[in-house]
């Protein structure tokens, strides 16, 4: 038995793509009736049959406060700043240039020594201390991040070839 998610879709895995627990709905690729998800409807502007039928007897209905699924910005996109890598090292040396020892340093911050003396070894400080940092030393210790939106299809195993990957294999030789 499927379940719905909050948009009446049913919950499953798309036979395109192969991710398991997503909404998924009926559409023709390649002449194949097959259950994507909406992600592959939107990426290969398939277009959907009707709905799958749930033998479940409720129904869930999308509350008035919920927004339609309209769309946008896509969640799963790391468009945003992640730390760097190097940043103890980064802090290190913004602290050296400006002739500060670890205890001067922790004082301008109001932080205690141990704190700042585990952050330039490496350990990965709260978002709060990173921006008091950043602020402090004036350095940028957040960096964008560079999506790569490119897929090996042919990989180490970990998951074998799906309908999608073929569908893409065969739209980039018809090319």
């Amino acid at each position: 038995m499927m379940a719905r998610d909050v948009f009446g879709d049913m919950m499953g895995t798309c036979e395109l793509c192969g991710t398991d627990k997503v909404g998924v709905n009926r559409a023709k690729a390649s002449g194949a009736v097959v259950d994507v998800c909406r992600k592959c409807i939107d990426r290969l502007g398939l277009t959907t049959m009707t709905p799958i039928k749930s033998t479940d007897s409720r129904q869930i209905s999308p509350s008035n406060n919920q927004k339609p699924n309209v769309p946008g910005r896509d969640i799963m996109a790391k468009n945003e700043k992640e730390l760097a890598l190097d940043f103890g090292h980064r802090i290190r040396s913004a602290r050296e240039k400006r002739d500060w020892d670890q205890r001067e340093f922790a004082r301008r911050m109001n932080e205690r020594l141990n704190s700042v003396q585990r952050v330039e070894n490496g350990n990965r400080p709260s978002d709060a201390l990173i921006k008091k940092i950043e602020k402090v030393l004036s350095i940028e210790l957040f960096i964008d991040v560079q999506v790569n939106e490119t897929r090996q299809v042919t990989g180490t195993g970990f998951r074998s070839m799906t309908i999608g990957d073929l569908y893409d294999d065969l739209l980039s030789r018809r090319d």
